[in-house]
């Protein structure tokens, strides 16, 4: 079916925001802001999509990392009554990865030095090995003038989607060791005192035994919630066939201690967690049953109680996306959706798959008067609202999403280049992709928030892009004001 423009747009506005979780704001609180400011950061790669330029407000500063039009990682950083960008390029250029294989992380610790990550995979050019992370930490405190390349963990660790996540001040780093369909992911915390990470476990914490690996919701680190535990959901894979995704699970923390962990019945788990820890499982889908580590989601109704979002087959093969939510000692999953979608041979693959342009779905959000929301889309349907009876998950209506203008103003490309649709490279063809990225450090004043615009071709499978080319499209840091 041809797509809409009202899907097109749904897709160009929620791209970031759905695939992150990112959608928290009412509608009313959406509709009613307003964009006070703009601050152009530098011209980029607009080929394809890569790893996600990543924004970090914190301590009267902003910091901008990103791959800038040669590819090359590359950090900004201002003084937010300036509007004037210092910046330091790394000897770091990026090839055709996309997306999270292209993944770069930023975070400040309390003594204000900055620490920057990326992954070190299809690389023009790259610092030499040992140390396998590319590990950077500036010399001085809120300083991008010089930086020193550091070992993180050790050489013999290979460290695949490098993440950093900040909680009260302390900076924790997450990473795969191993490949797709083969790896055990493993969690540090950084010591300020001491400036060394440290390992959260003797074991990882999610072990795959050699014979698969854990996609983490949320970046790859447990998320903490409004409950104060930490929740960690995962779905493990055979292979690098996205189609191998299997068994959905989740556990979480007897309240904020790391090292301490429950099933969602309360029974204490230990780690590492495995294949084998069955009392985890959320759903027990095989490998084709249609779990897609993309598409998963954690979130709290208004009591806290977690709610699990993510899609599988159903009984006829449709797609549909599923709230499972723990009650009576045992996992409940209602259908959110009735599509008869069939999701089709992009289901399977390796590398970029380009999901987003073919499936979304958002975390639910308490809406009251008994009642939750989400957001759900496929390429053949209108984006729509979900809504939700609270006690049941049953849906019990639906409604048209409102777009804030202030997003509809941002996400309408800039460059008119129009993109030619590969389907061996899952390219669909059409106008420059525009995504919204939240800011990772949050405003220091009320009311206010920061975004990044960022214009694309959209995804590449991680291979070459044949040309023509778009010319680079520039990168953007708006300020929107909530009141």
């Amino acid at each position: 079916m041809k797509q809409s423009i009202a899907a097109t747009i749904f897709l160009n506005v929620f791209a970031t925001l759905f695939l992150t979780g990112c959608m928290t704001e009412s509608q009313d609180e959406e509709t009613s802001a307003t964009i006070v400011d703009q601050i152009d950061v530098a011209p980029v790669w607009s080929v394809h999509r890569t790893g996600p330029p990543q924004l970090l407000t914190r301590d009267g500063r902003q910091y901008v990392a990103y791959y800038d039009e040669d590819r090359f990682l590359t950090l900004a950083q201002r003084e937010l009554g300036s509007r004037h960008w210092k910046n330091y390029r790394f000897p770091v250029q990026m090839g055709w990865q996309t997306g999270s294989h292209a993944r770069l992380s930023i975070a400040l610790d309390r003594q204000g030095y900055i620490h920057l990550t990326c992954y070190r995979r299809g690389l023009l050019q790259e610092p030499p090995m040992p140390p396998r992370p590319i590990y950077y930490r500036s010399l001085a405190p809120h300083s991008i003038d010089e930086f020193e390349r550091l070992y993180m963990v050790s050489e013999a660790e290979r460290t695949d989607y490098p993440t950093f996540i900040t909680v009260n001040d302390t900076i924790y780093f997450s990473f795969r060791d191993g490949g797709s369909g083969q790896g055990d992911q493993h969690f540090y915390r950084y010591d300020e005192q001491r400036r060394r990470w440290e390992r959260l476990f003797d074991t990882p914490l999610l072990d795959g035994r050699g014979e698969m690996n854990a996609y983490v919701y949320g970046g790859g680190f447990p998320v903490f919630g409004p409950d104060g535990r930490w929740h960690l959901l995962w779905m493990w894979r055979d292979t690098p066939d996205h189609a191998t995704n299997h068994s959905l699970s989740y556990a979480r923390t007897v309240g904020k201690d790391l090292t301490q962990w429950e099933t969602a019945g309360g029974n204490p788990v230990e780690p590492p967690f495995t294949i084998e820890n069955t009392e985890l499982l959320v759903d027990d889908a095989p490998p084709g049953g249609g779990l897609s580590n993309p598409l998963k989601a954690l979130s709290w109704d208004s009591m806290q109680q977690v709610v699990v979002s993510y899609h599988r087959f159903d009984e006829s093969g449709y797609s549909q996306v599923y709230n499972a939510r723990f009650e009576g000692g045992r996992w409940m999953a209602i259908p959110s959706t009735d599509w008869d979608f069939v999701w089709g041979e992009t289901y399977t693959g390796r590398g970029a798959l380009n999901i987003a342009g073919t499936i979304r779905l958002s975390p639910i959000r308490p809406a009251g008067n008994g009642k939750l929301k989400q957001h759900v889309w496929n390429r053949e349907v209108e984006a729509t609202i979900v809504v939700l009876d609270e006690e049941s998950l049953q849906p019990i209506g639906k409604e048209v999403p409102r777009t804030a203008q202030w997003r509809k103003s941002l996400t309408r490309p800039e460059s008119g280049f129009r993109i030619e649709p590969i389907p061996d490279l899952r390219r669909t063809g059409g106008p420059m992709q525009v995504e919204l990225i939240p800011d990772s450090g949050g405003s220091d004043v009320a009311g206010t928030s920061y975004y990044l615009r960022w214009e694309h071709g959209g995804a590449n499978r991680d291979r070459p892009v044949p040309e023509p080319w778009p010319a680079p499209t520039m990168l953007r840091v708006y300020k929107v004001s909530h009141h």
